[in-house]
């Protein structure tokens, strides 16, 4: 009788806290990240998207690394029906070196500044960047890396690179920009985009 007594209470416990664990998981699946189709629910301007601070990050589930980018195009690529993003990354940044190794890449907007701000500000050489601010890094399905707390998420996978030089500038609008400019003449990197999620 005892142990019968003692089992009812141990499950009344056990279904209110199921209960009350509910809603919590309700609202974790409204901040979830969800699919959407680039081509038709993009409600981002194509041309200013790229100076609102993005992120780029490439690498593996075993190491990657991310930086602030502020070029960048939305369109398509080889296809009316192969929607692509163009990104930039100087060789002289350590991202570049991903960039390069791994053949897919994410793209992510964050709310708070401070994530581009110091990911704009600070090299992976020195130290893990994402952990440094508290990011918690998932995998596509694809194992491409990027960070949950993103508002936006597109994963490309690279199609073409260009490693450009001072002979491809056809006005002083790069030539310009390069004038004393460390970090190198930027590789242009296109990306079929394979994967898009927003909040």
């Amino acid at each position: 009788m005892k142990n019968t007594i003692f089992l009812a209470a141990v499950m009344l416990i056990v279904g209110i806290c199921c209960a009350q664990s509910k809603p919590e998981q309700s609202i974790m699946k409204n901040n979830e990240l969800t699919a959407f189709n680039v081509q038709k629910e993009f409600e981002k301007n194509g041309f200013s998207w790229f100076t609102e601070n993005l992120i780029v990050c490439s690498g593996d589930t075993s190491k990657s690394n991310a930086m602030t980018i502020g070029w960048g195009g939305i369109g398509n690529y080889l296809g009316h029906e192969r929607p692509a993003v163009t990104v930039y990354v100087a060789p002289g940044r350590y991202t570049w070196e991903f960039m390069e190794k791994y053949p897919r890449f994410t793209i992510m907007q964050f709310d708070d500044p401070n994530v581009w701000k110091y990911m704009g500000s600070h090299s992976g050489r020195d130290s893990d960047k994402a952990a440094d601010l508290g990011l918690h890094v998932a995998y596509t399905e694809h194992g491409t890396p990027y960070y949950k707390e993103a508002n936006i998420v597109i994963e490309c996978e690279t199609m073409s690179a260009w490693h450009q030089t001072e002979k491809d500038f056809r006005n002083d609008t790069p030539k310009k920009c390069y004038d004393g400019f460390e970090a190198g003449i930027h590789t242009v990197y296109v990306g079929e985009v394979i994967g898009a999620w927003k909040r």
